[in-house]
């Protein structure tokens, strides 16, 4: 039996120049940056989705804070077209997406969003409907689908005023171990205890075009069915950017699944 494809969401950090601590503070720019990909136990919603680097770093960013504490996103919204191309995948969350010091911290909690969509699914605005009671896991939230392109039909979409889809969605951030900065399984990667099999046998073939590259199937593990295997398939190059395949690693006696990612060429 083979698994359903999962193509990868990338992720990446909508790193916000803020002009001021007010709280309709910052246009900021989307830099060039690196993505990564895995999908994870702790996301409490699926649907296909697609996220890639941006080909154009003049996409432009209205983001809100808290009047309060203007550490803590309210919002964020862009504020021209959209520029993630390709169609629609998975909507998967990365594990390694963490912030580092949250989980120095233990910070946990479940983050639910208000997503607003153009018509072609890309994320035109989303806002915190409840807070983590953590600044640095609602950005990142925030931050995150924010590169989305969603194929939204797969969710329960409502209109707004304005006629434009939108929906709700939570995102819940949890720790499993005190976190270990050796340890994958601390920072939220899938780990089982199972070995992993063999790799199967593929015949890549040829590429359907020019600029493709082949991207190898790996495993992918699921409580109640074990493994399974996720077949390789061509995907459109990305200039500047080489791909590191997906891999288990034996941490202990655990098995952790090392997600693949776009990585900028040196």
């Amino acid at each position: 039996m083979r698994a359903r494809k999962q193509p990868f969401a990338a992720c990446g950090k909508l790193r916000a120049m803020l002009m001021e601590p007010s709280r309709t503070a910052g246009i900021a720019q989307m830099p060039k940056m690196k993505w990564t990909s895995i999908c994870i136990a702790w996301l409490l919603f699926g649907g296909p989705a697609n996220s890639s680097p941006s080909l154009d770093d003049r996409t432009r960013f209205l983001v809100t804070k808290r009047p309060d504490n203007t550490k803590f996103f309210t919002s964020i919204a862009r504020l021209n077209s959209c520029e993630i191309p390709g169609l629609p995948a998975s909507f998967i969350i990365p594990w390694n997406l963490y912030p580092v010091e949250s989980r120095k911290h233990n910070e946990q909690g479940t983050v639910i969003l208000q997503l607003f969509f153009d018509p072609d699914g890309c994320v035109r605005k989303a806002a915190i409907v409840q807070s983590t009671g953590f600044y640095r896991l609602d950005n990142v939230s925030l931050e995150f689908v924010m590169s989305l392109k969603l194929q939204i039909d797969k969710f329960h979409i409502t209109q707004t005023d304005d006629g434009q889809p939108t929906t709700r969605v939570p995102i819940v951030w949890k720790l499993t171990k005190p976190y270990d900065p050796k340890d994958p399984c601390t920072q939220g990667a899938k780990c089982v205890d199972e070995a992993p099999p063999p790799p199967q046998p593929e015949v890549p073939g040829t590429a359907p075009q020019p600029g493709y590259v082949w991207m190898p199937g790996y495993y992918v593990y699921y409580a109640k069915t074990a493994y399974q295997w996720n077949d390789g398939d061509w995907e459109p190059a990305r200039p500047g950017f080489h791909w590191n395949a997906p891999q288990w690693k034996q941490v202990g006696s655990k098995w952790a699944f090392i997600p693949g990612d776009w990585e900028a060429d040196k």
